[in-house]
């Protein structure tokens, strides 16, 4: 396992996209190249986005080893404009015990995951097999019969478990806390802005990309934090973020937001995400540049 730390260019124009590739390769230094071309608040960073979780780090750079630190990549196309990415560092992370890998039998990952073969499903349309899976059937020839990737197939059998293994919290519960009036209760909306301009709890705080140092700084450690996404599928990562910054009472809502819609709060609207369409998952990491 890796994280990765990246820095950016962006920008809304493409010609200013293609300038500022251009002058990277002409041997122009990234940070001068930021200070030129960017319009992110990064800019003041010298462009440095901070360390992306590992999920959205390979749905945003593809399979990344320490051999890629330095590496260019860009320009590209997302919602918000044009991105020319730097890869500035590469760390590797101790593989937790729980991780599967290409050649782990799809046996033992039924047996520590029972829920995978509603998982292959739903994201990748791999059918439950018949008789169950033979002893030699791993993860990767399980893919290479069915033609999928073997990558994207591990990252989701991956954050499936590590979401396992997250603390939880029902709608329910949640909303009867906020009723009660409890004041250790924090609940942090890790959700994309124009998800939060869909459906939002009023009483949840959007933390993303700019404001993330503010809000983490007015919080005390001890709060309760419930976290809230889409449908519960992003609570991992953001949990050992805040762990390491000393926040160890996090709880993931279960269901997300689109539960909560469903059980709690009828009348609130509810939308969908093409799970196949990483763009989704840009602000995650590059934050809201406008």
């Amino acid at each position: 396992m890796i994280r990765v730390r990246a820095s950016q260019v962006f920008t809304h124009a493409v010609e200013d996209a293609v300038a500022a590739k251009k002058a990277l390769d002409e041997g122009l230094p990234f940070v001068e190249v930021v200070e030129k071309y960017s319009t992110c608040p990064s800019k003041q960073n010298g462009g440095d986005l901070g360390w992306m979780p590992e999920d959205n780090a390979t749905a945003l750079l593809g399979q990344v080893s320490p051999e890629d630190q330095g590496k260019v990549l860009g320009p590209v196309h997302s919602p918000y404009g044009y991105h020319i990415l730097k890869i500035t560092e590469v760390e590797k992370e101790e593989e937790e015990t729980t991780s599967f890998h290409a050649d782990t039998p799809m046996t033992e990952v039924n047996k520590v995951l029972p829920e995978v073969h509603t998982l292959l499903f739903k994201k990748f349309h791999i059918g439950m097999p018949v008789q169950g899976y033979k002893p030699e059937e791993t993860i990767f020839s399980v893919c290479e019969q069915q033609n999928k990737q073997v990558g994207e197939v591990l990252a989701a059998i991956n954050a499936e478990m590590k979401n396992k293994l997250t603390p939880m919290i029902t709608p329910q519960e949640t909303a009867g806390k906020l009723r009660q009036g409890d004041p250790n209760l924090v609940l942090l909306d890790i959700r994309e802005q124009w998800e939060h301009d869909i459906a939002k709890i009023d009483e949840a705080i959007l933390i993303n990309q700019n404001n993330c140092e503010e809000v983490l700084s007015s919080l005390e450690v001890n709060k309760e934090i419930v976290l809230i996404d889409w449908k519960g599928d992003r609570y991992a990562s953001f949990q050992k973020f805040l762990a390491e910054r000393g926040f160890t009472n996090t709880k993931g809502m279960e269901g997300g937001i689109d539960a909560w819609a469903e059980t709690v709060d009828t009348k609130m609207a509810r939308y969908e995400i093409d799970e196949e369409d990483d763009d989704y998952r840009y602000e995650d990491i590059l934050g809201d540049p406008q």
